[in-house]
């Protein structure tokens, strides 16, 4: 596994960049699709608009 930095946009134009621990890139930004519809991470938002592993 490496460690994936990936930048989320929230539909309330937050901007969040998590550091993510996956096999791949597309693994990362599920998983941080996934931590920001879920509340896990720290945004007020909770539908994302853009997403990518910088």
């Amino acid at each position: 596994m490496e460690l994936f930095d990936v930048q989320v946009t929230t539909d309330l134009g937050e901007v969040v960049i998590l550091q993510i621990s996956a096999n791949d890139p597309q693994e990362a930004e599920m998983t941080a699709i996934y931590m920001v519809e879920c509340g896990q991470a720290d945004t007020i938002g909770t539908t994302v608009a853009d997403c990518f592993a910088l």
